[in-house]
């Protein structure tokens, strides 16, 4: 049986839609592998971070039971970091963090590596944190 112009239009669009649909499932997936998260303890509202800890990642989490968000810490290079208060501006809803940006759940905004708003609702960028390098470790100051 012959097929008309309407189904070959409709099986084509559909095929199409289906591979760039499994393609762009595939590439959020490999963004979203478990990140690297280092647990420690504030002190005089500072946090240390051993260099160590981006031994598998230039991305790693932050995670201090006294600070309400956790802390995304970028490498950018051997003497650049950025430390990310992980807190959408939008709701103050916590963010999730990839090893190519953050987004939040809630209303879907995003944000590049820099803290930088990619997608609204999120009116502001993330709250950055500064950070000192020593020979083996990274302080973060919250008080910044």
């Amino acid at each position: 049986m012959k097929k008309t112009r309407r189904e070959f239009l409709k099986d084509t669009c559909t095929t199409c839609l289906g591979t760039v649909a499994l393609g762009f499932t595939f590439s959020q997936l490999s963004s979203c592998s478990s990140l690297p998260v280092y647990k420690t303890n504030l002190s005089q509202k500072t946090v240390e971070v051993p260099l160590t800890s981006f031994a598998e990642s230039n991305v790693v989490i932050v995670r201090d039971m006294q600070v309400q968000y956790d802390i995304l810490l970028v490498k950018k290079s051997a003497e650049e970091y950025n430390a990310l208060y992980m807190k959408c501006t939008h709701r103050e809803n916590p963010v999730s963090a990839t090893k190519t940006g953050l987004y939040c759940p809630e209303h879907g905004s995003t944000f590049d590596l820099d803290g930088n708003v990619t997608k609204e609702p999120a009116p502001l960028p993330l709250k950055r944190f500064k950070t000192v390098l020593s020979d083996q470790s990274l302080t973060i100051d919250l008080n910044s």
